[in-house]
């Protein structure tokens, strides 16, 4: 195991330890954030890139909304917009159709012995 796996396999211990002390120092509003940091993790590191998808720019939205806006209703009903991912993968079908086929695939996964 390589020292990017490594890191991405500590990322949860270690964003639950800094949110718990943030959360000592009364600090655990702001301080969910660094929950953020897991599935963040192998971007971060470079082991995979980001894909821009739909569900993606929703997530962004709807956290980028909760934080900056002061309306008392911006975190429920907001998580409304979540209701859109289904809807815009029925009118749009993904191009992928791995998720589809009901056949087995022996390289699905990687051999890790490098």
């Amino acid at each position: 195991m390589n020292w990017r796996k490594k890191i991405v396999a500590i990322t949860p211990f270690v964003s639950l330890i800094a949110f718990i002390l943030l959360a000592y120092f009364d600090l655990a509003h702001p301080g969910w954030l660094v929950f953020l940091l897991i599935p963040l993790a192998p971007f971060l590191v470079g082991i995979e890139k980001i894909k821009f998808s739909y569900p993606l720019i929703i997530a962004t939205i709807y956290v980028v909304f909760g934080i900056f806006t002061k309306f008392d209703w911006r975190w429920h009903p907001g998580w409304v917009i979540f209701l859109t991912i289904p809807i815009y993968y029925i009118l749009v079908p993904p191009k992928n159709k791995i998720f589809f086929r009901h056949e087995k695939r022996d390289d699905f996964f990687e051999d890790d012995s490098n």
